[in-house]
């Protein structure tokens, strides 16, 4: 008679994987591999090995988390399961800043995640009135590739993103770059509490209303963010086209508190952390001028950045590859360069 012996390792995801199994009639093992929640794992490695011979069979269980495995020979056999590669991303929630609205975050964790270690994070965004870009929704999110680095990498809604209604986005109403720029400092805020965030090492970056977001976020809340990277931003709605931006914030003359409000120059002097500015020459969207204004803002300040130039290039971002040795220089290998949090 054909006897099992099974036993569950720690999954580099998630804690200590369950087997539920039965043996076949024709000598096969299937069965189920679970989470601690009691949720199914699809992707699991689960090894066979027989323990006279030692000869081992591997199979990958299916999106169901059900695995079927043909034994070598009848004996027995210690079974172990493992999950391989990404771990799945968490969603969570927390209060806008008008403290009563509800918003939803969504975090990634890197596959050797290690719930003992503090990390840092990164913060893709994009931001605006009824915009979907680096939202979290309901609908299915793969693995962020990008916390491979060893990153938390997280994003954060916003009051006038699709879905939270006409009341929330007539918030944004007159203030872009004010009601957004707060509701998203607090998502990061709501993972503060967790021992596995370091809140001193926060990143963000974005291109377009991206780049004007992360500008945005480390001089509007320097105590939330350290370093930033901002790609070819709208730095003054005043440079930017009537027909988006009257929509929004209406004429100038008549919002003169909320285009200065919205300017990022407006809070130049308050940059404490590390800043990266791309902008293309050639870019006919959002030009040249938003960023040397903002060059000039800082210079005028005292403030140190790093400057990316892109020759002859249009409206663009800046090289990730560039982008992540940034963010990987100044909030893993020198995070010293970084204010603390209580100084920010």
């Amino acid at each position: 008679m054909l006897k099992i012996l099974f036993s569950a390792l720690l999954s580099v995801c998630l804690a200590a994987p369950a087997l539920a199994q039965s043996q076949a009639a024709n000598g096969t093992i299937e069965g189920t591999v679970f989470d601690s929640s009691g949720g199914v794992l699809p992707g699991a490695t689960v090894t066979l090995t027989n323990v006279d011979t030692g000869a081992e069979r591997v199979v990958i269980s299916n999106d169901k988390g059900l695995y079927r495995a043909p034994l070598l020979t009848l004996g027995t056999y210690k079974v172990v399961a493992e999950l391989q590669g990404f771990k799945k991303a968490e969603q969570f929630s927390y209060k806008a800043a008008d403290g009563t609205t509800t918003l939803y975050g969504q975090i990634s964790f890197p596959s050797n995640f290690d719930p003992a270690k503090k990390y840092p994070v990164l913060v893709p965004v994009y931001g605006g009135p009824v915009a979907f870009g680096n939202i979290p929704t309901e609908s299915f999110a793969g693995p962020n590739s990008t916390a491979e680095y060893g990153f938390l990498v997280v994003s954060v809604m916003y009051r006038g993103v699709p879905g939270t209604g006409k009341r929330a986005a007539d918030a944004l109403y007159l203030k872009l770059g004010q009601t957004e720029m707060d509701d998203m400092a607090e998502g990061v805020k709501a993972l503060w509490t967790r021992p596995y965030v370091d809140k001193a090492r926060v990143g963000i970056y974005g291109t377009s209303y991206g780049g004007y977001t992360s500008a945005m976020e480390i001089v509007r809340h320097p105590e939330v963010f350290a370093a930033a990277s901002a790609s070819s931003p709208p730095t003054d709605w005043r440079n930017y086209d009537t027909i988006y931006t009257e929509r929004y914030m209406w004429i100038p003359d008549e919002n003169k508190s909320g285009y200065e409000a919205g300017s990022v120059m407006t809070y130049a002097r308050n940059l404490k952390g590390r800043l990266l500015l791309y902008y293309g020459t050639a870019d006919n969207n959002v030009h040249p001028s938003n960023s040397l204004q903002l060059i000039r803002a800082l210079q005028l300040a005292g403030k140190n950045f790093e400057l990316q130039v892109g020759p002859d290039q249009p409206h663009s971002g800046v090289d990730n590859r560039r982008m992540m040795e940034f963010f990987i220089e100044n909030l893993v290998v020198h995070p010293e360069r970084l204010m603390a949090p209580g100084d920010r």
